[in-house]
């Protein structure tokens, strides 16, 4: 079968970055302006308070933070503290006096960002809520969590040959298992990712994604799915928000704009590689979704690539 949200991380090209693990005395603390990345804090040992946008969470060992879409937030020792950015925290660090490196209460921190497409709308994206707290005594898998940062967190303490991409990996590692987390752990059940839980939504998806060059109907999906047509269709909707056939064009116009940023194929090439009979049908289509043509977006990527960046 199929893995659907591999092929959404593959087509966004998620790429993690872990800027430290470090220990942060009291007292302490650092915000983060909004920016384009998703921003991640893990606390490994001690606890902290998170303020975003008039909210506050507080943060003990184990638990993470992420912000999926950059939104700006600070962490301290205790509400109301002060905060230097964190980009002067990141210089203190390269030069060699790191701030916070003495005082009484420790918190240790693993801090990074993924990078990702922001271009797509897929609702494996959409769906994220502006800040995801996983708890530690809420982790619903064992060792689905807890079972990676000890890793990362020896793998930035040794820095031998070849760290670098093994952090890097074990960030991308992290996050899907926060958004597996994070879905199982909705009481609505609902969403891209928390349905793929279903096995007969799973497997409609995973159909689509196979398949989405080729024609696909909303009787074949059905079938697949092991439902009449109606109850499919309503059931599907229910759980993905989207329906059969709306998820399907969305997944095609997505594949599409990857072909369009690294693949020098004429408009017809693009459309027929994501199911369309015509260049003109398909471009429709993709405006509909982007806003513009297919040729503007083609434009606006620059010169195609080789190939996907790993």
């Amino acid at each position: 079968m199929e893995d659907p949200l591999s092929d959404v991380l593959r087509l966004i090209r998620v790429q993690g970055c872990v800027y430290f693990a470090r220990d942060f005395w009291s007292p302490w603390g650092m915000h983060m302006d909004s920016g384009p990345f998703a921003q991640f804090h893990a606390i490994v040992r001690g606890d902290c308070v998170v303020e975003a946008e008039g909210a506050r969470y507080l943060g003990r060992a184990g638990d993470i933070f992420l912000f999926p879409r950059g939104q700006g937030h600070a962490l301290c020792d205790r509400p109301g503290r002060g905060t230097v950015a964190g980009v002067e925290y990141l210089r203190s660090l390269a030069e060699g006096k790191p701030r916070f490196a003495d005082g009484e209460k420790p918190t240790q921190l693993v801090c990074g960002h993924f990078a990702y497409r922001n271009d797509i709308r897929h609702p494996a994206i959409e769906q994220l809520p502006e800040v995801i707290h996983i708890k530690s005594f809420d982790i619903l898998s064992p060792g689905a969590v807890d079972s990676v940062l000890p890793l990362l967190v020896r793998e930035m303490a040794r820095s031998g040959p070849g760290a670098v991409s093994v952090v890097e990996r074990l960030a991308e590692v992290l996050l899907v298992q926060i958004l597996r987390v994070y879905f199982a752990g909705r009481a609505d059940r609902h969403g891209f990712v928390a349905s793929l839980s279903d096995p007969r939504v799973a497997r409609a998806i995973s159909t689509i994604h196979a398949g989405c060059g080729q024609r696909v109907t909303l009787d074949e999906l059905a079938r697949v799915a092991g439902m009449s047509r109606s109850a499919f269709a309503q059931h599907f909707k229910d759980l993905v928000g989207l329906a059969p056939i709306e998820y399907l064009v969305k997944w095609r116009m997505c594949r599409a704009s990857e072909m369009l940023r690294t693949e020098n194929l004429a408009l017809d090439q693009v459309a027929e590689k994501v199911g369309y009979e015509s260049a003109v049908s398909f471009s429709r289509a993709f405006k509909r979704e982007f806003d513009i043509s297919p040729g503007e977006y083609r434009h606006r990527s620059g010169p195609p690539a080789a190939g996907p960046t790993p």
